[in-house]
């Protein structure tokens, strides 16, 4: 027996050596999910936010031939560095105006290049229209660069109630609790439901206990279309932006106490969360201790999920 062991041992070793070893590959077909930029409000340079980044709000999705660009935060500057380096393509952009969200796209170098097309989309319900919240933050009194300026083909589209099939994604949305027309998208693709809701304040005022908290409370009845949404979503990319201490002086900001967004998780029954739109006060030690404790809610709600911190750069294949 020893022999043998040691005998196989050598043969293993002999097929390392001469170039037979197994080599797995990753499997790229089914597309991926990149996230650009993951800190919500404004940008937040500087060595105590490098674990985390400090761009604003941008999710990359890819499959196929199709492009998906969720948010236009400062985040989506480097996104088009990087798609300068193929070739000119569809782009789909689903955004709402919120300066975090938009901000970007004046430094979006494909907007800027004939043979792009952009597509941006986006909910009704501002004062303005959708295209002319992006006109207006490329006037000249604001930027150089001119909307009529940009060389490749824009087009604006207002979301339907019915949801966006391009290529075989799917794409549907719900309306958000953040101040004006923000909402939430759900999109289906090679058989993985994400979501991403950046902005929510989920159950607005709320800074009691969240195991005091049924599915059945009338305080969350309001609610009630956004749980259905979410439930079983495979990931849940959804912000957790104030500590509960934090929560209790900006209530109807428009964002998530880390209790009320794990009462979320688990009335939606969320399969994993990734926590984004970091605060940018919250620095990587900072958010490190926030992990955990989100992570001890969880747990205290017997919802315990795989739940981590999104950050600038990370990259999951679907």
């Amino acid at each position: 027996m020893i022999d043998s062991g040691r005998d196989r041992v050598a043969r293993i070793l002999v097929a390392a050596q001469s170039g037979e070893a197994y080599r797995p590959e990753l499997e790229t077909k089914r597309g991926r999910m990149a996230l650009w930029g993951t800190r919500g409000s404004i940008p937040t340079p500087g060595a105590a936010f490098m674990r985390h980044g400090g761009n604003t709000s941008c999710m990359e999705i890819e499959h196929g031939e199709h492009k998906f660009i969720f948010d236009a935060g400062s985040g989506i500057r480097e996104l088009g560095l990087e798609l300068m380096k193929g070739e000119a393509r569809d782009l789909h952009l689903f955004t709402h105006t919120h300066w975090d969200h938009i901000q970007g796209f004046p430094f979006f170098l494909p907007a800027h290049t004939p043979g792009f097309r952009v597509t941006v989309y986006g909910a009704e319900g501002f004062g303005k229209s959708l295209e002319s919240v992006f006109r207006g933050q490329l006037d000249q009194d604001y930027f150089p660069v001119q909307m009529d300026d940009l060389n490749a083909d824009i087009q604006f589209r207002h979301l339907g109630e019915e949801p966006l099939t391009i290529g075989d994604v799917r794409v549907s949305w719900e309306y958000a609790q953040h101040p004006g027309a923000t909402v939430g998208y759900k999109i289906d693709v090679a058989g993985t439901t994400l979501s991403w809701f950046p902005d929510n304040e989920f159950l607005q005022g709320y800074i009691g206990p969240p195991d005091e908290v049924s599915i059945d409370d009338d305080i969350v009845e309001p609610y009630r279309r956004m749980i259905d949404f979410l439930t079983d979503v495979d990931v849940l990319i959804h912000e957790a932006q104030y500590t509960n201490d934090e929560y209790a002086t900006r209530v109807a900001w428009g964002h998530s106490s880390i209790s009320n967004a794990c009462l979320l998780a688990r009335f939606a029954n969320v399969k994993r969360w990734i926590v984004t739109h970091h605060d940018p006060m919250h620095d990587d030690r900072f958010l490190e201790t926030k992990l955990d404790l989100t992570r001890q809610q969880l747990a205290r709600l017997g919802h315990e999920i795989p739940v981590l911190h999104g950050h600038d750069g990370m990259v999951e294949c679907l």
